[in-house]
């Protein structure tokens, strides 16, 4: 199955209304396109346990395999998580690849700095 795009939405000085947020898919997990290294996520948790978004780092270091990034989202809880530095985060088509712990109780935003 395709992977679902989580949209991102640029921050501007006069402010921005938050965005409908993308339910998670633990079947299919995510996407952000055209990173940059200026995203950052929001993850709001309606969930009764502590639940997590594992963020791939697809590259290696000297032959060894850089450990994926795993957000913890306590019960209730929203986090914010960012940004991504392009050469430990991208994947080949410059996309970040998220993959979260459950469906439909977290919930996804993507914001983008100036």
């Amino acid at each position: 199955m395709a992977r679902i795009a989580i949209p991102v939405s640029t921050i501007i000085r006069g402010g921005l209304t938050p965005p409908s947020q993308t339910d998670a898919d633990a079947t299919n997990d995510h996407y952000i396109a055209s990173n940059d290294g200026r995203i950052f996520i929001e993850i709001v948790s309606s969930d009764a346990s502590t639940q997590t978004v594992t963020v791939e780092t697809p590259v290696t270091y000297d032959s060894l395999a850089v450990e994926d990034l795993e957000i913890s989202i306590p019960a209730g809880a929203t986090r914010l998580s960012g940004p991504f530095p392009m050469n430990s985060f991208n994947q080949s088509d410059q996309s970040i690849y998220l993959n979260p712990s459950v469906s439909t109780t977290l919930k996804f935003r993507a914001y983008k700095l100036p």
